[in-house]
């Protein structure tokens, strides 16, 4: 047998008689799932229960959330992030997902939030008429797509996504340094996290739930990234 032949054979041993869970241990998968917080209650096609049967016909092993530490911890009922108290939190106990905080703690929260928050005022004050026009912009964008979101899929499309991103390009432009660089710092926390939850919990299939304004931002970093295998929603939302 010439040398081609022996290298071959051992590696179609090596591949054969490998165990299964030396598979596992490689690359974490990672799916990302925008929510509608509050608005799942009067969006048709994906309201709460949507929501947590699209959940458990993904079957994370972990969750990845958009809470802080103490709130997740906590499980503190959300006023805007409904969908915590409304599904997530109970499908958690069920099911005994891990579940891993992407917000960041204090000082970090407050510091972005109030970078966002001077932003805003600073826009208001300086530039009335065009703080009032994106407002105007904003509303007409969600009311376009309020009346096209008749699904998980629709709200989790590359239209969305497309949309989002425009709206996030004019908006850091409009508002200036302080929104774009809190605007990225909070996504680029979410991102941390999603690759430390991957290191942790190697070759384990991860699902990220966070605010549909944040999924064209994650999905593009995740889809080039190196360190997980990034999965579409695909199947999942048919």
């Amino acid at each position: 047998m010439n040398r081609y032949l022996v290298v071959l054979s051992l590696f179609v041993v090596l591949i054969v008689g490998a165990p299964a869970s030396s598979f596992a241990k490689g690359k974490s998968e990672v799916l990302v799932l925008g929510t509608l917080h509050q608005f799942h209650e009067t969006t048709r096609g994906y309201s709460f229960a949507d929501l947590s049967r699209i959940i458990e016909t993904i079957k994370p092993d972990v969750l990845a959330v958009e809470l802080t530490p103490d709130a997740l911890e906590n499980r503190t009922e959300q006023k805007t992030k409904q969908e915590y108290q409304r599904s997530v939190f109970s499908l958690m106990e069920k099911h005994g997902y891990s579940a891993v905080p992407m917000e960041p703690a204090e000082p970090e929260y407050s510091r972005l939030v109030g970078m966002l928050r001077e932003s805003n005022t600073e826009l208001r004050e300086k530039a009335p008429q065009k703080s009032e026009a994106f407002s105007v912009y904003s509303n007409q964008l969600y009311e376009y797509l309020f009346a096209k979101w008749t699904s998980a899929a629709a709200v989790n499309s590359p239209e969305t996504d497309a949309l989002f991103e425009v709206k996030h390009e004019f908006q850091n432009a409009l508002f200036g340094p302080k929104e774009e660089a809190a605007w990225n710092g909070w996504n680029s926390h979410f991102l941390k996290q999603i690759h430390a939850a991957a290191k942790k919990h190697p070759g384990k299939r991860i699902l990220v739930l966070v605010g549909v304004e944040h999924t064209y931002w994650l999905r593009k970093e995740l889809k080039a990234s190196k360190e997980v295998r990034y999965v579409s929603l695909g199947r999942y939302l048919k």
